[in-house]
């Protein structure tokens, strides 16, 4: 009878023991590993994020060049200043190429920016980095000279946008049968300033201060 309650104790007290070391011991360094395994997972994850991103600025690095030439290009079309004495050359140029003669430019001062009623705007788009330039121009020519520059002048490396444009035959020349010679053109239109909030800001050009016709660099 002895031995079997002492068999009975020893196998409680076994049992006791083996919870205890569970409890104490195994169970922990179960929840440490199950932590720890919990820990890795989330840095492999984080790791994995930080490479997408790292594969990402190489990629964005890579096309560098080309992202700075479009904005080269991009900068053409709409400057971050308002660049009329570049515009003005780019007419000047536009008048060698389609024959008339450019007799008059004037500039207003600049405009900012308002969203027609309804309109969907970028919101990139604001009235504080967005401006508009009235430019008003005169050239002199044959109808199709006059028409050629009005067309180059819109698809030319300046975004200008036309908004009024007439057409009239000169009657102040005439040819060897007495008739007009040749046609005015008057043409009124926007060009535009994307301003560069990183850049600082740009010297306007004064009002007025631009000729038709600049005096040539003088020789050296």
């Amino acid at each position: 009878m002895n031995n079997k309650f002492w068999l009975l104790i020893a196998g409680v007290l076994g049992v006791g023991i083996l919870a205890m070391g569970w409890f104490l011991g195994v169970s922990p360094k179960l929840d440490e590993m199950a932590a720890a395994n919990d820990q890795r997972a989330s840095v492999e994850q984080q790791n994995r994020l930080h490479e997408a991103k790292l594969a990402e600025l190489k990629k964005q690095f890579k096309d560098l060049d080309n992202l700075k030439a479009d904005l080269t290009e991009a900068q053409l079309g709409l400057p971050p200043g308002d660049e009329l004495s570049t515009f003005l050359g780019q007419l000047h140029q536009l008048e060698a190429a389609s024959g008339v003669s450019l007799t008059k430019f004037a500039a207003s001062d600049g405009q900012r920016y308002i969203a027609a009623p309804g309109a969907t705007v970028n919101p990139a788009i604001t009235a504080d980095n967005f401006v508009a330039i009235t430019i008003d121009l005169t050239v002199a020519g044959s109808q199709s000279q006059v028409m050629s520059f009005v067309s180059d002048l819109q698809y030319g490396p300046r975004l200008f946008l036309v908004t009024k444009l007439t057409v009239a035959q000169d009657q102040t020349s005439a040819d060897q049968e007495g008739k007009p010679a040749g046609y005015t053109g008057s043409i009124t239109g926007y060009v535009y300033v994307l301003v560069d909030p990183s850049a600082p800001p740009p010297t306007p050009t004064p009002v007025g201060s631009l000729d038709t016709k600049p005096s040539p660099s003088p020789s050296p």
